[in-house]
């Protein structure tokens, strides 16, 4: 069921205009529907599926990732991260020569099918080269730092948590989540103070991913098959990167993930020192994170989990908003506050 920003297509003409748009395509393309929270996605085969994993991969972009700069941005990236030799997949070109096509109002790119399995929850060895990635990514995509196609300002704006907080407060009528809504509140305003516009531009920067999480990810048995997913990068410091796969996969969910729901990309989180032990040991060692940050960390951290849980909730009915917003939210925030494993 699509939540309330995923583009609406018509399926069946979105089969039938993608061969006249994508050299290569038969004419009798099946499309079958794909995950997603933001973009809506298919699985396209020819003819009737027979359920085999052959095809391409269909993505029909939100209009907000839609700017056309930013997407040669992207290509650019993800072409010369291929050429590094990193699991990466780039769209296919067009019959007019650019990584996208568009069908109608809709934003189309098409890359090919890649094969591989979802992230074992706790792998350690996984992990680990989730974090040897990152570090390769940020490495390769400093040489795209000033470019001017893809400048986006930071997403954890204060101004973001207090509209999700504003969304669902009044809500609140019982006094159920005053304690969670309470604690949003404190720590909103103490993000401000310690990780203020001045001192995250000061950090580290790089090309981040800036959706990282195994939602994104493909692997074949221990090794990456694919990273997936480029919308949101872009020039930011790359502690933002490593604040997602910290909260993603260094950490216990109360149920697994599901690529199409975005509830469950918002759970309360329990960290396993083992896990975290994995990524830092993984990550550094090409490149240590400095002092300054290791102090913003768990401030980066918490900036990106109100920052989810706020946008997570404009996709979803609005009877759903003020649990899925304030569930186990203070007990989350303590634990963002007082991550440390040094």
């Amino acid at each position: 069921m699509l939540n309330w920003v995923q583009p609406r297509v018509d399926s069946a003409e979105l089969a039938e205009a993608l061969p006249r748009e994508f050299e290569g395509l038969p004419a009798d393309l099946c499309l079958l529907p794909g995950a997603g929270t933001g973009n809506r996605s298919f699985r396209a085969v020819p003819g009737p599926s027979d359920g085999e994993r052959t095809g391409w991969f269909v993505r029909v972009r939100n209009p907000k990732y839609a700017a056309e700069d930013a997407m040669r941005f992207e290509q650019d990236l993800l072409a010369h991260l291929k050429s590094a030799d990193l699991p990466v997949h780039p769209p296919l070109l067009s019959r007019s020569g650019e990584p996208w096509a568009w069908i109608g109002n809709a934003c189309v790119q098409l890359s090919p099918l890649v094969e591989g399995e979802a992230y074992t929850t706790g792998n350690v060895e996984q992990i680990a080269e989730a974090a040897r990635f990152l570090s390769r990514l940020h490495r390769e995509g400093r040489r795209f730092l000033g470019d001017p196609r893809k400048q986006w300002d930071r997403e954890d704006s204060f101004m973001i948590a207090f509209a999700g907080f504003d969304l669902v407060r009044n809500r609140d009528t019982s006094g159920r989540y005053t304690a969670d809504l309470n604690a949003v509140a404190a720590s909103i305003h103490r993000f401000m103070r310690e990780l203020p516009p001045q001192r995250f531009w000061k950090l580290p920067q790089s090309v981040v991913h800036g959706d990282f999480h195994q939602g994104n990810l493909l692997f074949k048995g221990d090794r990456l098959a694919g990273v997936f997913d480029w919308d949101y990068a872009c020039e930011h410091p790359r502690l933002k990167d490593i604040a997602n796969a910290l909260m993603f996969l260094c950490a216990r969910l109360p149920r697994p993930l599901d690529a199409a729901d975005i509830r469950t990309y918002v759970q309360p989180m329990r960290f396993e020192p083992e896990w975290v032990e994995a990524f830092f040991t993984a990550y550094e060692e090409a490149d240590p994170l400095c002092a300054e940050e290791w102090a913003a960390l768990p401030a980066m951290m918490v900036g990106r989990w109100l920052q989810i849980r706020s946008c997570a909730i404009i996709k979803l009915p609005e009877k759903e908003r003020l649990e899925v917003f304030c569930d186990g939210m203070a007990e989350t925030l303590e634990r963002l506050w007082s991550f440390s494993v040094r």
